[in-house]
């Protein structure tokens, strides 16, 4: 009698579980099959914007490059000696 009580128990469970297990396993199958079909990128696309990423980055190297030629010119060849200004005490 108890056997059989078990034998259903595991029947059950079975009958409960397996579909519940089978859906969650499809359900990450389909998930991961649509992530693979949509990351799939086109590699023109990838070239070119990286071609454009890397002639903005020249530009701002440049742009650098003349800005520190223009403050080299301005400030000369050695950077000026500041004077010390007075000290500030502070109350307390």
């Amino acid at each position: 009698m108890i056997a059989l009580l078990v034998i259903f128990v595991v029947i059950g469970a079975l009958v409960i579980l397996v579909p519940s297990i089978a859906t969650a396993v499809a359900r990450n199958v389909v998930s991961s099959m649509d992530r693979a079909a949509s990351g799939s990128i086109d590699q023109s696309l990838v070239e070119a914007r990286l071609g454009r990423i890397e002639e903005a980055i020249d530009a701002m190297a440049l742009q650098i490059e003349r800005l520190s030629e223009h403050q080299r010119t301005l400030l000369g060849s050695e950077p000026p000696q500041l004077e010390p200004g007075p000290r500030r005490t502070e109350s307390g």
